[in-house]
């Protein structure tokens, strides 16, 4: 696999990526490791399923459908008291200086631009839900797609621990962080974007080689 530098990853590239566009995920996992991103994306490898994974899906199914098929107290409490949005699961695309770009929020009013974000764990603050990455991702996409930007946006976080047997559970806490962007958060962050996406199709253009 190349090694690409930072310069390299400024440019502007053309579309090899395997997605054809850049969700959060990709940007996230490319920055932690382009090796894993092109193991996964590009060779198809299977990324594992952490308990993590598995909590934070069954979260959102809990969400979606107003009940714990388990019927769990603790994820029924979170059904009834997680705020909800007239859109969820919504779909949003937009594209930044040629770049195509995708995401879902876990919650969302179109009409007054909040967006909302569930998240389970053990460990949420205020500062975290401040200069989380995935959010101003979130903001960008909401500017681009409605010329403003978010009105609101709260991260809406269930507490998790685990018990003597190493398993994740609820606590039965949840609590909620708003928060805001600005035009200079995107501004600052948007080089995120297209480094990762110039390192993204510069393994495209790679393996295309092979």
């Amino acid at each position: 696999m190349p090694q690409t530098s930072q310069n390299q990853r400024q440019k502007v590239c053309s579309n090899t990526s395997p997605r054809g566009h850049l969700s959060w995920s990709q940007l996230q996992l490319f920055e932690k490791d382009p090796n894993i991103y092109y193991q996964v994306y590009f060779e198809g490898l299977d990324q594992f399923r952490t308990k993590y994974l598995e909590l934070g899906k069954r979260m959102a199914t809990t969400l979606e459908n107003g009940f714990d098929e388990e019927h769990d107290p603790l994820f029924e409490l979170m059904a009834v008291f997680m705020p909800a949005y007239p859109l969820r699961e919504f779909d949003i695309a937009a594209e930044f200086e040629g770049i195509p770009l995708v995401g879902k929020l876990d919650g969302f009013n179109e009409r007054a631009l909040v967006v909302g974000e569930y998240k389970s764990g053990k460990h949420w603050t205020q500062g975290m839900a401040d200069k989380s990455g995935q959010l101003t991702f979130y903001a960008l996409l909401v500017w681009l797609k409605y010329g403003k930007l978010p009105s609101d946006i709260f991260l809406h976080w269930a507490r998790t621990d685990e018990d003597l047997e190493g398993n994740l559970k609820l606590t039965g806490e949840i609590k909620t962080f708003r928060t805001k962007r600005t035009m200079k958060d995107l501004i600052l962050f948007s080089p995120r974007i297209k480094s990762a996406w110039a390192g993204i199709c510069e393994l495209g253009e790679f393996t295309k080689q092979q």
